[in-house]
């Protein structure tokens, strides 16, 4: 009698990351370390580390992220001490806060809300997260030397 195969085949259907349920740090919760998700977030915590995700990423009112955020829309109710870094839209609520440097497609910030850092609107939003993943370093082109005047 012939022994079956039962280990993973080329067959298995891929995992689909659209419909995952976005990660949540609850409130007085803190979390010290980087995260990286293809989902989105939602935190209510308190985040010190860098925080990635093809998805969307909210900051609740009493959420704090102290590190590098990626993500598709971010919506900061919260507080942020770092760089933001947006494929699509970055909104900041009244009573928000965020120190460092943004780059996203759209910004909205909402009266109330504070910002310091430098902003940087990207030309088009980006369908994924590996477009922006580069963050924001400085992509200009090296001048070229003068040629002498004869």
């Amino acid at each position: 009698m012939a022994k079956k195969n039962l280990g993973p085949t080329s067959e298995e259907p891929q995992r689909s990351y659209k419909n995952l349920p976005d990660a949540n740090i609850p409130f007085d919760t803190s979390f010290t370390g980087d995260i990286e998700t293809k989902a989105g977030v939602k935190i209510d915590g308190i985040i010190k580390g860098n925080l990635t995700a093809a998805g969307n990423i909210t900051i609740g009112s009493d959420g704090r992220v102290e590190g590098i955020m990626t993500g598709k829309d971010i919506n900061i109710a919260g507080n942020v001490i770092g760089n933001v870094n947006s494929y699509g839209v970055v909104q900041m609520l009244a009573g928000s806060k965020l120190v460092g440097d943004l780059q996203a497609a759209s910004v909205i910030i909402e009266q109330g809300a504070y910002f310091k850092g430098k902003c940087t609107i990207t030309d088009k939003r980006k369908d994924n997260a590996d477009d922006c993943l580069g963050g924001l370093e400085n992509k200009t082109q090296p001048k070229q030397a003068a040629k002498p005047v004869k």
